[in-house]
């Protein structure tokens, strides 16, 4: 399950870096034929909103795999034992049933309702600038899972430990 999490995670690397570095470019390209050649490119402004869009959701799903992404810590810093477990539980729970019925689900359901519609300077599909949603979806399910089995081994470590500090 480590190999499938570490390539998962290089991929997300690779896309988010490949990502980030083609909307810089295309940024420093709309400057250049604005400011230089005093023509702006007309696709830039599409293209960097929809890499916006994409970039997003990919850093999302990455920060749930690095288990980096927000939380409410105040409130877990108030439990400790079963009660901070049952709490992490409940959240890779909630988050799972979040990424099948809203990113994957709702996600599927607006790509081929935007397959459609077509984008109007790059003029591709908007379903699929729409992927992206159950595709994020896909890797926040994958990552949750194994957070959530990582949470349930950590029952299990702590509840040997409690048994072996007990018979010593």
């Amino acid at each position: 399950m480590k190999t499938i999490k570490l390539i998962f995670d290089r991929t997300l690397e690779v896309l988010l870096s490949t990502l980030l570095l083609s909307m810089v470019f295309v940024s420093v390209w709309q400057i250049f034929t604005r400011h230089v050649l005093s023509n702006p490119a007309s696709f830039t402004t599409e293209f960097v909103r929809f890499g916006l869009l994409w970039l997003s959701l990919l850093a999302a799903a990455y920060c749930f795999g690095k288990k980096a992404h927000l939380s409410i810590v105040f409130v877990k810093n108030k439990f400790r034992g079963k009660a901070l477990l049952a709490i992490e539980i409940f959240t890779e729970l909630t988050i799972i049933f979040f990424a099948i019925a809203v990113l994957i689900y709702g996600g599927i359901q607006g790509v081929i309702m935007g397959m459609g519609e077509t984008s109007p300077t790059l003029y591709i599909p908007i379903g699929y600038i729409y992927m992206i949603f159950p595709l994020s979806g896909v890797f926040i399910l994958f990552y949750s899972i194994i957070n959530l089995m990582d949470h349930l081994r950590e029952k299990e470590v702590n509840i040997t430990e409690e048994v072996n500090q007990s018979t010593m």
